[in-house]
């Protein structure tokens, strides 16, 4: 018994000192699994699909039928995601641990290797959540390898390289002499570490069109009015405290991929309608977060005490539920928000345009 057990360990040992060689196909199923998996982040149950095609969505495992996903949810501790096959070349789609989706993908070699263009994390977002959120270690699924390249491959003229990083800018507010914002609005500056989060589809943007005052409009001065604003693709309704979590989490998405959030509008004050000179922030006539869920698709805003008379412009500030502005996924995209102008006058009517009067005389005579 003890020879048998000295063997044993020697064979051990002679295993671990010479590990197995991996085959010629293993490291493209890894690269593959961690590319279906970064696919796997954008579908929704109303993606399109090819009858029996297999996929992950929401972290459920979803089967092609007629054209439409049919989604079973996996079992307790587990999530869908796409594993390497082990002996032979390709991959397999199943509801699998974290630990076990990370240990296989990483056994391919894929992780320490240039993944293939559009590649990302390993583990799908439900894989993520759960223990290595109060981790505070960068985990290697959600390194964004594409962070490293500065742009300049096929620069355009008068286009600057971009900051690179290889670890996410985990600690980029070390760079600075900043405060960390911390959930507060610091009006000296602050640097924020939080990240970006959760980016919707082009099919998701969010936008916005007030309905009342219109463009060119003329109402009442100092008399109450409701700024009604209509708007599309974003849960409204969703605000923290902005005293304490200011800017202090990511932008989430609701189960339809749609920003969850919240609205403002803003009331500034002109010198004319044709002002070119930029206004200040700082100077508002009226502001207010819109808290409530919108009804019918517009949100509403009161102004209790009206406004002098004047001139303004009204704007709508869309936001996530931390307040920081919506985050889409392209840069060429109409804009996201509304802004408006409309006079107030003391008797709500438009003064008569120049020229005006003297044209209904000349017709009259």
């Amino acid at each position: 018994m003890q020879y048998s057990s000295i063997v044993t360990l020697a064979l051990c040992l002679a295993v671990s000192a010479h590990p197995m060689r991996r085959a010629a196909f293993d490291l493209k199923n890894g690269q593959d699994a961690i590319a279906l998996n970064d696919k796997f982040k954008t579908l929704t149950a109303d993606s399109p699909c090819t009858a029996g095609e297999n996929a992950c969505v929401g972290g459920k495992f979803a089967q092609c039928v007629s054209g439409k996903y049919v989604i079973q949810a996996c079992g307790p501790g587990t999530t869908c995601v796409a594993l390497p096959l082990v002996g032979s070349a390709g991959t397999s789609v199943t509801c699998d641990t974290e630990a076990d989706t990370t240990a296989r993908i990483a056994a391919t070699g894929a992780e320490a290797a240039a993944a293939p263009p559009g590649a990302g994390a390993a583990a799908p977002p439900a894989a993520a959540a759960g223990n290595i959120q109060s981790s505070l270690t960068l985990d290697p699924s959600v390194i964004a390898k594409g962070f490293t390249n500065d742009g300049q491959s096929q620069p355009e003229a008068g286009q600057i390289a971009s900051l690179t990083s290889s670890n996410n800018f985990i600690n980029f507010c070390a760079t600075s002499n900043l405060p960390i914002t911390n959930g507060l609005q610091i009006a000296t500056g602050s640097c924020n570490p939080a990240p970006m989060g959760a980016i919707p589809s082009t099919e998701n943007m969010p936008s916005s069109k007030f309905v009342f005052p219109k463009n060119g409009e003329t109402i009442a001065a100092d008399t109450e009015f409701t700024i009604q604003m209509a708007i599309k693709n974003i849960q409204t309704g969703n605000f923290v405290n902005a005293e304490e979590n200011y800017y202090a989490a990511p932008q989430q998405l609701n189960t339809q991929g749609v920003i969850i959030g919240h609205s403002h509008v803003v009331v500034e004050k002109l010198t004319s309608l044709d002002q070119t000179t930029p206004t200040d922030p700082n100077v508002f006539a009226f502001f207010k977060g819109l808290n409530a869920a919108a009804a019918n698709g517009v949100l509403s805003a009161d102004v209790a005490k009206g406004l002098p008379a004047g001139v303004y412009k009204l704007s709508s500030i869309n936001a996530a539920a931390n307040h920081q502005p919506v985050l889409v996924p392209i840069a060429q995209h109409g804009f996201l928000d509304d802004a408006v102008y409309f006079t107030v006058t003391a008797d709500g009517v438009a003064a008569a345009a120049p020229g005006a009067a003297s044209d209904a005389k000349g017709a009259k005579a």
